[in-house]
């Protein structure tokens, strides 16, 4: 491991622990209210169907919607109990303004709501400073979509990536969450205008890398990844290269 790859991780693990020491913090009124329309709704201990039931909520009273994972929200009641429903239950439930969701509403709840997560984050690239866009589309708890667009600059020129890949995140958290991922993509190399007789070139890649995820306010998480590129310079040639990334993320 050289020099700039021990920076990297001793400045990845000294942010994103501040971070997790910090820990989530806001307060009620920052929360959705809502009332129970129906005879009673289900309270789970956890995000899926296979956590038993804990509590019925009766018609009438009132719960906080708190955060939401996939098809389950996590919810406070007036006794200060939390658990998880399902989206199902929470659209037989009445806003605080007394009305059920409209179809727009429920399409946004089916298809965005809590699966859609867009962000950026700054970092090094071989040894060079990059920027990153991310978006991220979250199909269950455990597997997810994301598209990845970055820029590199360095000294003898630039370059861009575009890549696609899978995240699996198989342990979250209350205060951060693991996720590993693969993909593939292109490398778009422009040298620097110093050089003569060497043109714009386009090598193809895949990587695999880690990440974690820190929970901050509601919807906004703090994100550093590691990813290891294997990059196809010919048919008898591959290098690779490494990227270290710190920087925030916005779920919808």
């Amino acid at each position: 491991m050289n020099r700039e790859t021990r920076f990297g991780l001793v400045v990845l693990a000294l942010c994103l622990g501040h971070l997790a020491v910090a820990g989530p913090v806001f307060g009620e009124e920052d929360y959705q209210r809502a009332s129970v329309a129906e005879p009673f709704l289900e309270i789970h201990t956890g995000p899926a169907g296979s956590y038993p039931i804990f509590y019925i909520a009766e018609q009438g009273e009132e719960i906080l919607l708190l955060k939401r994972r996939t098809d389950w929200y996590r919810i406070r009641l007036s006794n200060g109990k939390e658990g998880w429903v399902h989206r199902s239950g929470i659209e037989k439930t009445l806003l605080a303004q007394g009305r059920k969701k409209q179809w727009v509403e429920r399409l946004y709840d089916d298809t965005i709501a809590g699966r859609l997560e867009m962000g950026w984050a700054a970092g090094t690239f071989n040894g060079d400073p990059s920027l990153f866009i991310r978006a991220t589309y979250i199909m269950t708890d455990v597997l997810a979509l994301e598209g990845t667009a970055g820029f590199v600059s360095g000294d003898l020129g630039s370059s861009e990536l575009y890549h696609g890949g899978i995240v699996v995140t198989p342990w979250r958290g209350r205060w951060f969450s693991l996720s590993g991922t693969v993909g593939a993509g292109y490398i778009f190399a422009t040298p620097s205008s110093l050089l003569v007789n060497v043109t714009r070139e386009t090598f193809q890649e895949a990587h695999a890398g880690l990440g974690i995820s820190v929970p901050l306010v509601r919807n906004l998480f703090a994100r550093g990844d590691f990813r290891n590129y294997t990059v196809f310079m010919s048919p008898e040639r591959t290098r690779e290269f490494q990227e270290y990334s710190v920087g925030l993320s916005f779920r919808f």
